[in-house]
């Protein structure tokens, strides 16, 4: 069977213990491509990710945070078991003049790593991003190819005080290996920016909140121009931002709308469908799925048939097409992976489509990460270097 085009990730990865993370030996992050709606989840081995991690750090477990079109991936992970940072003591007295002391230490900081799926040559790459120094405010980071590829990208963060008609972009780059300021407006100065995604499209990277808007800049300019688009936001699908908007079911059937952002510079949302799911629910193919008859949770679009809009329920990921009020597949999630009840969001998983490297032709590519031929794809790790990756540079500067 043909490798999928595009597949449907987990934001949560999973880290096994050594020896049962069925990975061949070296190999230290596995891909196994499943056709959606099935869910891919990244696996790492304890060479990119610690098994135990670091009992006071803040993320507990691996996860992807963002990824760019050209196979990049931009993966958190929590730090690893370390030396016990004595902090600092800090004595005061209450009222009554009782004296206490504490000890105050530092919280342990997660590790930032680059995966680039897109080479097939023994090249390929796994790049550690270096600690920015406790600079990073809400993990609220992007990642995008630079201009004419080559392996090279940024990694970048939006970080806005309220009030503040002035942000800054904090930007890491591949190429020269350090933390640097870009100086940027706030569109919205009143306004406490709140990150459901950071999606790299059309050269330029968007931040997307789901109560104001887009925000987006090219950040590899010089003097990077921050582009404001007002609500409805959503997922880029077929080369264009998509807006789904979904009801309450507290009144009946939701009902689920389509707008399109054809061009970011008008600002300007064209309406595509509504479907109210009181017709899907009446469909054949959704008796014959098994489907209960309740208000579902939206999970994301088709990246390339806006038509086809994927839904959680009760266990299960389905995909209806709108304009028919057809369900074209449907699967259960991994028991494993399942969610709590109620606790299913479409900020678990995101539309990612392959590079061209995994189509089925490159099935039996050799190389240092490859697609094998049981459609693994692996990235394999020098463990002589300070982190992790073939071919990385130390990265070590400070912030300029």
């Amino acid at each position: 069977m043909a490798s999928p085009s595009w597949i449907i990730l987990s934001r949560k990865a999973t880290a096994p213990a050594a020896g049962d993370d069925g990975l061949p030996q070296g190999a230290a992050l596995s891909l196994a491509l499943a056709a959606p709606p099935r869910v891919t989840t990244v696996k790492l081995r304890p060479a990119a990710c610690p098994v135990e991690p670091d009992p006071p750090c803040r993320h507990k477990f691996p996860c992807v945070l963002a990824a760019d079109p050209s196979g990049l991936l931009l993966i958190l992970t929590p730090p690893p078991l370390s030396e016990r940072d004595e902090g600092e003591l800090r004595t005061s007295r209450d009222a009554r003049g009782v004296e206490r002391t504490i000890r105050i230490g530092r919280v342990p900081r997660p590790r930032y790593v680059v995966c680039d799926l897109s080479s097939a040559t023994a090249t390929a790459t796994a790049s550690p991003v270096p600690d920015p120094r406790e600079l990073i405010f809400n993990n609220d980071l992007g990642v995008i190819a630079a201009p004419g590829g080559g392996g090279r990208f940024m990694v970048v963060e939006f970080q806005a005080i309220v009030g503040g008609r002035e942000a800054t972009l904090l930007c890491f780059s591949s190429e020269s290996g350090k933390w640097a300021r870009k100086k940027v407006a706030n569109p919205l100065p009143r306004w406490m920016w709140t990150f459901s995604d950071i999606v790299s499209h059309g050269g330029k990277l968007w931040w997307v909140d789901c109560v104001a808007g887009l925000l987006a800049c090219d950040p590899f300019a010089e003097e990077p121009a921050m582009e404001y688009v007002q609500l409805p936001a959503g997922d880029v699908s077929n080369g264009v931002f998509r807006c789904v908007e979904m009801s309450c079911a507290s009144h009946g059937a939701p009902k689920v709308s389509m707008r399109t952002l054809a061009d970011p510079s008008t600002a300007e949302w064209t309406f595509e469908y509504e479907a109210s799911f009181s017709e899907i629910w009446a469909g054949d193919s959704y008796k014959a799925a098994g489907l209960p008859n309740k208000a579902p949770v939206l999970a994301l679009v088709h990246p390339d048939n806006p038509d086809v809009v994927y839904f959680f329920l009760e266990q299960r990921l389905f995909g209806v097409d709108m304009r028919a009020r057809e369900v074209v597949e449907c699967e259960p999630l991994d028991p494993a992976k399942s969610q709590k009840k109620g606790s299913y969001s479409s900020g678990l998983v995101f539309p990612f489509e392959l590079p061209p490297m995994f189509s089925a032709e490159h099935d039996h590519v050799a190389c240092a990460y490859a697609i094998m031929h049981n459609k693994q794809a692996y990235i394999r790790f020098d463990r002589s270097r300070v982190w992790i990756g073939l071919l990385l540079r130390a990265y070590h500067t400070p912030l300029s």
